[in-house]
C-alpha cells in the first residue's frame, strides 16, 4: 500500500512539472542547473567518432539569450559517485534522521485542526446555499425590487465564492501534508532497510531518496533528500 501511496504522489509530481518532466533516465527532472534553474539533460559528444560518449549538462545552455549559464557538464560515473559520498555522510546520522522523520510523521498526519476548519467551512457553505434559494423564492412571492433583490443575491454569491475558495485552499492544505506524510513514511521506510554506506551505486536508493540535485559551477552538487535534508 505504501509504495503504491508513493507511486500516486510522485506521478502528481510529474503532472505538475507538465511538459518540463523528462523520463529518459533516472537522471531525469532531477538534475538542476544552479544558474538557470534548467534540468540537466543527457546529450552525445562527438557522434560516431571514436571520441562518442555520453554526458550530463543544462538543457539550456546553449539557448540563445542564456549567457548566465555557466555550470559545467557531468558524466554518469561523476554523479553517481557524487551521491554515494553524500549518502554516506548522510547515513553518519541515521539514527537521528530516523527519530527526526516519526517527529514529523506524527505531525504531519495529525489533521484534527484541518478537518474540523474543512467541515466548518461546508457547513458555512450549505447555509449560504440554502440563502440563496431562499432568496429567490422570497422574490418570486413579495414586491422586492430588482435592486434590492440582486443585492441580497448577489451578497450572498459573493459570499459563497470566498467560502469555496476557503474550502479549495484548505483542502490543498491537506492534500499537500497527505502527499509528504507519504514521503516521509517512505523515506522511513527506505532508512529502516538500506545499508549504512554505500560502496556502489544503487538505483532504488537514489530514485526513493533524492527529490532534486542542484549543479554547482564548481562542480559541486547539492543532494535535497525528500525528508527536506540537504547535503
Amino acid at each position: 500500500k505504501d509504495m503504491w501511496e508513493l507511486v500516486q504522489v510522485e506521478l502528481e509530481r510529474r503532472e505538475k512539472m507538465g511538459s518540463k518532466y523528462s523520463a529518459t533516465d533516472i537522471f531525469a527532472s532531477k538534475l538542476i542547473c544552479e544558474d538557470c534553474g534548467s534540468f540537466y539533460g543527457r546529450k552525445k559528444w562527438h557522434s560516431n567518432t571514436k571520441y562518442e560518449r555520453y554526458v550530463y549538462q543544462c538543457n539550456k545552455k546553449f539557448h540563445k539569450g542564456n549567457d548566465k549559464c555557466k555550470t559545467p557538464h557531468l558524466t554518469e560515473v561523476e554523479i553517481k559517485e557524487k551521491f554515494i559520498q553524500a549518502y554516506n555522510l548522510t547515513m553518519e546520522d541515521k539514527e537521528i534522521i530516523k527519530e527526526d522523520l516519526k517527529s514529523i510523521i506524527k505531525l504531519l498526519t495529525d489533521t484534527n485542526d484541518i478537518d474540523k476548519k474543512i467541515n466548518e467551512t461546508n457547513e458555512e457553505l450549505t447555509i449560504v446555499v440554502e440563502l440563496a434559494k431562499q432568496a429567490i423564492q422570497d422574490n418570486s412571492k413579495t414586491n422586492l425590487s430588482d435592486d434590492e433583490f440582486n443585492e441580497r443575491y448577489n451578497g450572498l454569491l459573493k459570499r459563497h465564492e470566498g467560502l469555496q475558495k476557503k474550502l479549495d485552499e484548505l483542502l490543498e492544505v491537506k492534500q499537500e501534508k497527505e502527499s509528504k506524510a507519504i514521503r516521509m513514511k517512505a523515506f522511513l521506510n527506505t532508512l529502516n532497510k538500506v545499508e549504512d554506506e554505500l560502496s556502489e551505486w544503487n538505483k532504488h536508493i537514489w530514485m526513493l531518496m533524492v527529490e532534486e540535485a542542484i549543479v554547482h559551477r564548481d562542480s559541486n552538487i547539492t543532494f535535497k533528500f525528500y525528508n527536506g535534508m540537504s547535503i
